[in-house]
């Protein structure tokens, strides 16, 4: 089966791992429909199936593309190794449990404890599907926070050991946060659920509790927390400057900063003069100005040599400011 693959496609690693990117992306598009009763099981099934795909193809490419160290081997009854077959006579491969395990002991493969235990509680609620019976926002969550971190590392590992492009995917989950409390909602009680189902939320816990620091790239489980706000206007604030120690890392590149603070002080001054009747470049201007630059929300200072820390300064204003100075100049009429 495997070897006829091969012949047609340039690698059998490159044939699963793209395999693997199809089943992902079902496993998004399942979760992603409206009013999908069955989305939480479709999702753990699909996105399991994508992870063994991928974790089959490393093990294939790190193994000379010999297909047979996929097999599962058993004793013959006289000391021989032999594949292990099915019903109909295939050999079995390795599982995606077994390969996970497995490349978390070898150093070398970037994949981390955080993943190897997400796939492993991913595989679980795959298992206990069956007894989903009274789901409730609850599980939903919890399958959403494990979905939500599963697809963040399988995004990594994808990209590391594949150099696959999958920027043209949009590889994220629809938090189900239009239902009030859903990021906290929690039972007074698990006693309410099936057996089946507590063992099953039992295993989840263990797992996070086990998670390494933050320091690690590769999680059990991403809670969500969303907040919805009215929109100001179509050049609203994109994110927000804070001093939380608590608030998320966002990495930012120079050139996505300039894409907010996308003004000079050439064009702002053009602005005020298209959009007030009464701006004029005076002192009260520029007191004012100077008072809203201290606010890093409104301004970005950089180095017109980046290299060189000689060369001098040069502000960037976020198109925000105009409203600022609104509040001291009046808005011209429309003709």
């Amino acid at each position: 089966m495997f070897a006829a693959a091969t012949g047609f496609f340039m690698t059998l690693s490159a044939d699963l791992s793209q395999k693997s990117i199809h089943a992902a992306i079902a496993a998004i598009e399942i979760y992603n429909k409206p009013n999908f009763l069955y989305r939480e099981e479709a999702f753990a099934l699909l996105m399991t199936n994508a992870w063994e795909l991928l974790l089959k193809a490393k093990w294939v490419v790190d193994h000379g593309e010999v297909v047979e160290s996929l097999y599962e081997l058993t004793d013959d009854g006289t000391g021989k190794k032999i594949p292990k077959t099915n019903r109909s006579g295939n050999a079995f491969s390795h599982s995606a449990s077994y390969l996970a395990v497995k490349l978390l002991e070898d150093k070398n493969s970037g994949l981390e404890q955080g993943c190897r235990d997400n796939i492993l509680a991913l595989i679980e609620i795959r298992d206990n599907a069956a007894h989903f019976i009274n789901k409730d926002l609850y599980i939903g969550r919890r399958v959403l926070e494990i979905g939500t971190a599963s697809l963040r590392n399988y995004l990594l590992l994808a990209t590391e050991w594949f150099q696959l492009d999958l920027t043209s995917y949009n590889f994220f989950l629809m938090p189900l946060s239009f239902y009030h409390g859903f990021e906290s909602v929690e039972p007074a009680s698990r006693a309410q659920y099936p057996e089946q189902i507590r063992n099953l939320l039992a295993f989840l816990d263990s797992l996070e509790q086990e998670e390494p620091g933050t320091e690690c790239k590769q999680h059990v489980a991403l809670r969500l927390e969303t907040k919805l706000v009215r929109g100001k206007d179509a050049a609203a604030v994109e994110f927000r400057w804070t001093d939380d120690p608590s608030a998320p890392v966002l990495t930012v590149r120079e050139e996505d900063i300039l894409k907010k603070y996308s003004m000079t002080y050439k064009a702002l001054v053009s602005a005020m003069r298209r959009r007030y009747e009464n701006f004029i470049v005076n002192k009260e201007f520029h007191k004012r100005r100077q008072v809203l630059e201290k606010d890093k929300k409104y301004v970005f200072e950089r180095r017109l040599n980046p290299g060189s820390p000689t060369t001098s300064m040069q502000r960037f204003y976020d198109p925000n400011i105009l409203q600022e100075f609104g509040k001291h100049y009046s808005r011209r009429k429309k003709s």
